[in-house]
């Protein structure tokens, strides 16, 4: 005689399926949520970065720049090194000279870090006399680049529609990505308080990297 396990009723089944579906759901949603709570910017608490962020970033490679030589500066340009990547104006006044200074001191200040970080300069025009005299005298380290405004524009015109006069300063990681940036500031005082927060920023990349 053979034997057959006794089917479960519909209500049973039923029930079985609701479970399952409770379980399924317990996952998913937080998932969901999640999701459309980074997107639409529901969820802020979680930001730390004193700088803008720059989202998707912007790659090296779309300002077209040249190197000292007028030669294309190569894809691998930014490997090795983390970078405070700074578009110098065509009239750099006093915000532009703060923001020189403040370059060279932020990377003095991340100590036994600082051979992980460099600076470098994008020119749109060539600099003026001046401006080429305090270079030569201050920041002669510094790395100088080239690039028509037009390119600087379109590929940070998401930020500002004139980048290539802002006086912006960005942080680039290691792969050539420009991830965050920093207005100007004109006052000497104000500009201090503004190098900690790119410090900060800077500090928290570093220890989070394992890349330059």
């Amino acid at each position: 005689m053979n034997e057959t396990s006794p089917q479960p009723s519909s209500g049973v089944a039923r029930k079985n399926r609701i479970v399952l579906l409770i379980l399924l759901a317990s996952f998913v949603i937080p998932f969901v949520v999640g999701d459309l709570a980074y997107r639409l910017g529901w969820y802020q608490g979680g930001q730390t970065n004193k700088g803008q962020l720059i989202d998707p970033p912007v790659s090296f490679a779309e300002l077209h720049a040249a190197d000292a030589v007028g030669k294309p500066a190569a894809a691998d340009f930014a490997a090795k090194h983390w970078w405070l990547l700074y578009v110098v104006p065509s009239d750099c006044d006093v915000a532009c000279r703060n923001r020189l200074f403040q370059m060279r001191q932020v990377r003095k200040a991340l100590g036994r870090e600082e051979d992980r970080v460099r600076q470098v300069l994008v020119f749109t025009s060539a600099p003026s006399s001046e401006l080429e005299a305090l270079l030569e005298a201050e920041f002669k380290d510094f790395v100088r680049i080239t690039a028509r405004a037009p390119a600087v524009d379109s590929a940070l015109q998401r930020l500002l529609p004139d980048a290539s006069g802002a006086g912006q300063l960005y942080i680039m990681d290691p792969l050539g990505w420009i991830m965050l940036a920093y207005p100007p500031e004109a006052d000497e005082k104000a500009s201090v308080v503004k190098a900690e927060d790119v410090l900060q920023d800077l500090k928290k990349l570093l220890k989070a990297s394992r890349i330059g």
